[in-house]
């Protein structure tokens, strides 16, 4: 018999293209084809844990893919408050605890994605969710605690007021002048 995680391989080994585009890297992938290959799970979901968004670098995220992949295969659901009990997140006070939080989040995420793919088998999406942007939330918290400003928000370096200072408005208005020219 044919082990799925030796199916993707050879697959990917037989898989042709043009020479304009080529296959992603597909490691990952692999990883995943490893994990659930012995679970009793039909190709089809086994090739759909395989798409999922899992970040195989992180221990969390991993363990959280086994036990969604194993309870699935062995019950047909996976319940969140079996991994996860909500209400239990709070603001990381060191790295280490953001690092935690940002996997919970990554689980989460997971949970979710599978809960668009296979609704009966993933019931608890909208917990899922909110407690994902609970995460979010608390993960912002920590970061602004910290002096990290997110793109959208960070200030300006020069305001008009600071420009308006640094030059007088002959030499702005030229030098929008100039801009506009070259432009056109």
């Amino acid at each position: 018999m044919l082990h799925f995680f030796s199916l993707q391989e050879r697959f990917l080994d037989k898989a042709k293209l043009s020479p304009d585009y080529f296959i992603a890297d597909c490691e990952d992938m692999l990883k995943v084809a490893a994990i659930v290959d012995d679970l009793p799970l039909g190709l089809y979901d086994k090739y759909l844990f395989c798409l999922s968004p899992v970040d195989m670098r992180d221990d969390i995220s991993v363990q959280g893919l086994v036990q969604f992949a194993e309870n699935y295969a062995k019950r047909g659901i996976v319940r969140l408050k079996e991994i996860f009990t909500p209400g239990t997140l709070q603001v990381p006070k060191t790295h280490n605890q953001l690092k935690e939080l940002e996997s919970v989040h990554k689980v989460l995420e997971l949970y979710v994605w599978l809960s668009f793919r296979l609704e009966d088998s993933f019931p608890d999406r909208e917990t899922a969710a909110s407690q994902k942007s609970i995460c979010s939330m608390l993960i912002e918290e920590y970061l602004e605690r910290s002096g990290w400003q997110p793109r959208g928000r960070r200030k300006f370096l020069r305001t008009p007021q600071k420009l308006l200072q640094e030059y007088d408005v002959s030499q702005l208005n030229k030098y929008f002048r100039e801009v506009d020219a070259r432009s056109k």
